[in-house]
């Protein structure tokens, strides 16, 4: 199987690429994870912590702890649901922080600096883009099965 980086959004020709483009709902559940770590570090370590970092600690792990477990399936047996459920969750979270960016709340995650919402905001949109993908592989992959 050739393991080299198709776009997501490429005509698929074979099995092999509709599997490998199926993956990448499992890295953007990989990328996704490592953005929550962050998230919840910057929280838990800030020195002037909030009286609502706990409540914010706690919804972070529950999340990484989701998108852990949607990852391991879809890597397991991929399927549509997954990288549906991905796209819109991550949709859901980038709108979420542009409509606090709107109305001049903080940012989404009490107290995050302005560079980790920009990048959290810039890899949850790579995030999408990757669940696009893994869904265009999973319904290719029912088509060449």
């Amino acid at each position: 199987m050739n393991n080299r980086f198709f776009s997501p959004f490429a005509m698929i020709e074979s099995r092999e690429q509709a599997m490998l483009m199926a993956r990448y709902s499992v890295a953007g559940f990989g990328l996704w994870g490592v953005v929550l770590l962050m998230q919840a570090g910057l929280v838990w370590w800030r020195p002037e912590r909030a009286d609502s970092a706990s409540s914010t600690l706690g919804f972070l792990v529950f999340q990484f702890i989701a998108v852990t477990v949607a990852g391991l399936f879809q890597a397991r047996k991929p399927n549509r649901i997954l990288p549906v459920f991905g796209v819109a969750w991550n949709l859901f979270e980038l709108s979420s922080l542009m409509v606090g960016l709107m109305v001049g709340m903080p940012m989404a995650v009490s107290g995050l600096p302005a560079w980790a919402a920009a990048l959290s905001s810039g890899a949850v949109l790579v995030c999408v883009i990757l669940h696009i993908g893994g869904l265009r592989g999973t319904v290719a992959l029912s088509r060449f099965s």
